[in-house]
């Protein structure tokens, strides 16, 4: 085995650089992973062009990945050498109530994360935290794992939002982890469910999924169209992080209705007319991710209840990585979700 490996490191705004480093050595209670596809995610994007507020070069970007257990650090089961294993981003101090409940991403000492502030999973090795890991079913695909957040995130919100049996869901926003979402929405028995976007591709896709409708915003009124239903959804999640698609979540939301803030915002929300949200009574929940969540999610995949493979419409190998931001960055019609593949 050689001693080094190849990594992706972000050295500033516009400056991505495939470098040769020295494999890492697992401290204690810390795993090297072989990785063998990780995730190129919205937020990635964010970070490169400099406007992530917690992440600063010099990084290894990505906070999903998936690989073989290769070493281990003392203090690790040498069961796990050969495992085939996700690992959560979140890194939180191990011994709050929240690290002790599997809610790392709420850490009373601060959260860490993973290719945000601590080197990530675009290398072809990388060392993390024992208690990261998760177990990947044998008949799931890495790259399907390595999707990584598109399949957490989506089901925290999806969870934190409750949606139940009956309910009409709306989604705005056609990202990959709103394809996702719509399968859970589904999965919990909503009644109704639709999404709202402008890129074909996406929208197409979603219909396979299962939504009812499909608005393209470029071309018609989502507010308009609720309104034609004759029935307001008890569900909005608004997955851009605007301030027009809060405001807009908050309008087309019925009577004691849940809105749930899923997309990132870049800044802060100006302008959104909150007054709504007490004559309605409405109910405004929030999330990120939920490493608790993931024994779930695998099940969900290994029983084909999740699909997965459809969204990824694009793979790139590590050595490919700044031609390949370039490549999504110009084309945002046509990728869904794109990732690295490692030999």
């Amino acid at each position: 085995m050689s001693s080094t490996c190849r990594a992706v490191v972000w050295k500033g705004k516009g400056h991505l650089e495939v470098v040769e480093r020295q494999i890492p050595k697992p401290d204690p209670k810390m795993v090297l992973l072989k990785v063998r596809a990780a995730g190129i995610c919205g937020t990635d994007l964010h970070i490169l062009s400099g406007t992530h507020p917690h992440a600063h070069p010099p990084l290894v970007p990505g906070h999903e990945f998936a690989g073989e257990v290769y070493k281990i650090g003392k203090g690790v089961d040498k069961k796990l050498i050969g495992a085939r294993v996700g690992s959560d981003s979140y890194v939180g101090c191990g011994e709050c109530m929240y690290c002790r409940s599997k809610k790392t991403q709420l850490c009373e000492k601060g959260t860490r994360e993973l290719g945000v502030n601590i080197d990530g999973g675009w290398t072809e090795y990388l060392t993390v935290p024992v208690e990261n890991l998760y177990l990947i079913p044998e008949n799931v695909d890495f790259t399907d794992v390595g999707a990584g957040c598109i399949l957490n995130c989506p089901m925290a919100a999806v969870e934190s939002v409750k949606i139940n049996p009956s309910d009409m869901v709306v989604i705005i926003g056609d990202g990959p982890s709103s394809l996702v979402m719509i399968q859970l929405a589904r999965l919990k028995g909503a009644s109704k469910v639709i999404i709202a976007g402008h890129r074909e591709r996406r929208l197409s896709l979603a219909l396979e999924f299962g939504a009812d409708h499909v608005i393209n915003t470029y071309e018609n009124d989502l507010i308009e169209f609720i309104s034609e239903l004759g029935s307001a959804p008890q569900v909005v999640i608004d997955a851009v992080g605007k301030a027009e698609t809060v405001g807009m979540a908050l309008t087309i939301a019925e009577r004691e209705g849940r809105v749930h803030l899923f997309g990132l915002p870049e800044g802060p929300l100006n302008n959104i007319s909150m007054d709504i949200l007490l004559w309605k009574e409405i109910t405004l929940t929030g999330s990120t991710g939920a490493p608790g969540l993931w024994p779930p999610v695998m099940e969900l995949l290994s029983r084909g209840y999740l699909k997965v493979a459809p969204i990824i419409s694009h793979r790139f190998r590590i050595e490919e990585a700044p031609k390949a931001i370039e490549f999504i960055n110009d084309n945002p019609k046509q990728v869904i979700k794109a990732i690295f593949e490692m030999q």
